[in-house]
C-alpha cells in the first residue's frame, strides 16, 4: 500500500468509528420542561416519575392540551396551608392549566396565598414554577418572624422583585386572600388593594420561625381562625368549590413540641381550633383534598416533592369533574 493512501484510510476508519459511537449512544433519560408541557397529558399516579429539567425560561408562553374541560364552566379553588407542603399549590395550578381547566376564583390562606398571587400576576405557569424553585427558607422567615412590638414581618427582595403588580385587582384570575387571626387581630378578607399587608398577615402562623405566645390573661381562650376560606367562597356564590388543605405536616410538627402537661398552652388551644376550623370548612366544599409530605414543614429539600404532590391532587380534581359531567 502506498504511503499516500495510508493517511486517507486512517481518516476513513476514524470517521466510521466515531459514527458508530454516536449511533450507539443512549438518548437522554429526561424530557425538557417544554416537551412535557406540549404532550397530551395522562393521569399522573402518585408513584410516577415526572421529573423535569431545569432551568426553564422565564416569560415563556404556557401551552396545554385541548380537553373537554376548557369548554365547561370554571371552578373555584380554595387553598390553605403552612410550610413547604404549600408548594403543592404550584403543581396543582400548573396541571389544571395544562388540562385547560378554567379557574374562576382562588381563595387562599397561609403560604399558598403567595403562589396564588404568582399565578395571577405572572405571564405563565413556567414563571410560577421558576419563581417557586428559587424561594428559600429565608424568604419565608422574613415574612413570618415578628420582632417585638410588630404585627407583620417583611417581604424578601426576591418576592418583591417578582411580584411587581401592587393591586389584587391586577391579577389575571380573581384572588381573595383570607388572613385569619393568630393572636392579635380578627380575620380579614381582601380582594382588592395592596396585597402586601394581607400576604404578610396570612403567612405568619405561629410555630414556623416564631414561637407560640405564652399563656397569660391577655390572650383569649379560643381563636377566631380562618384556616381555609370555603365559607368565604360560598358567600360569593362560587360553584363548584374544590378545597385543598396543606396544614397536616405543620399540625404534626407543632403537636410534637414539649409542653407542661398541667394546663393547656396557647399552642394547644390554637392547634385544636385550627383542626376544628379545617374540618368545618372542608365539609362545605364540593371536593376536599389534602397534601401531606410526612416531613418537617421547614424542610425545603421537599419543594419538588410538594409540587408533584399538587399535580397528583389536580388529577383527583379532574376525575371529580369528569364524574360530575356524566
Amino acid at each position: 500500500m502506498s504511503a499516500r493512501k495510508q493517511p486517507f484510510l486512517f481518516c476513513l476508519f476514524l470517521i466510521f468509528g466515531l459514527s458508530a459511537c454516536a449511533i450507539k449512544r443512549s438518548a437522554p433519560d429526561f424530557k425538557t420542561f417544554q416537551d412535557l408541557e406540549n404532550v397530551d397529558s395522562t393521569p399522573v399516579q402518585a408513584d410516577s416519575d415526572t421529573r423535569m429539567e431545569f432551568p426553564i425560561t422565564p416569560g415563556a408562553t404556557a401551552s396545554h392540551s385541548e380537553s373537554s374541560f376548557a369548554k365547561k364552566p370554571g371552578i373555584t379553588l380554595v387553598l390553605g396551608g403552612a410550610g413547604v407542603a404549600s408548594f403543592a399549590t404550584v403543581g396543582l395550578l400548573k396541571r389544571l392549566k395544562m388540562e385547560g381547566v378554567k379557574i374562576d376564583l382562588i381563595v387562599a390562606s397561609g403560604w399558598p396565598a403567595l403562589f396564588a398571587l404568582g399565578y395571577g400576576f405572572f405571564k405563565s405557569v413556567h414563571d410560577l414554577e421558576w419563581f417557586a424553585m428559587r424561594l428559600q427558607s429565608e424568604d419565608f422567615e422574613k415574612a413570618c418572624k415578628l420582632k417585638k412590638g410588630e404585627e407583620e414581618g417583611t417581604l424578601s427582595k426576591l418576592i418583591e422583585s417578582f411580584l411587581k403588580k401592587k393591586d389584587l385587582r391586577d391579577s389575571q384570575v380573581p384572588i381573595v386572600i383570607v388572613a385569619g387571626n393568630t393572636e392579635k387581630e380578627k380575620q380579614g378578607v381582601f380582594d382588592s388593594g395592596d396585597w402586601t399587608s394581607p400576604l404578610r398577615k396570612t403567612l405568619a402562623l405561629p410555630g414556623l420561625y416564631r414561637n407560640f405566645p405564652e399563656q397569660d390573661s391577655s390572650f383569649p381562650s379560643a381563636f377566631d381562625l380562618q384556616s381555609i376560606g370555603v365559607s368565604e367562597a360560598k358567600k360569593r356564590g362560587a360553584y363548584p368549590i374544590f378545597a385543598v388543605q396543606m396544614y397536616t405536616d405543620y399540625l404534626s410538627f407543632s403537636k410534637g413540641a414539649k409542653d407542661s402537661p398541667k394546663k393547656p398552652t396557647i399552642r394547644n388551644v390554637f392547634l385544636a381550633s385550627l383542626r376544628k376550623n379545617i374540618r368545618e370548612e372542608l365539609s362545605q366544599s364540593d371536593g376536599a383534598f389534602q397534601v401531606e409530605l410526612k416531613a418537617s414543614p421547614l424542610d425545603f429539600s421537599q419543594k419538588r416533592a410538594a409540587i408533584l404532590a399538587g399535580s397528583v391532587q389536580a388529577v383527583q380534581i379532574l376525575q371529580r369533574l369528569g364524574s360530575k359531567s356524566k
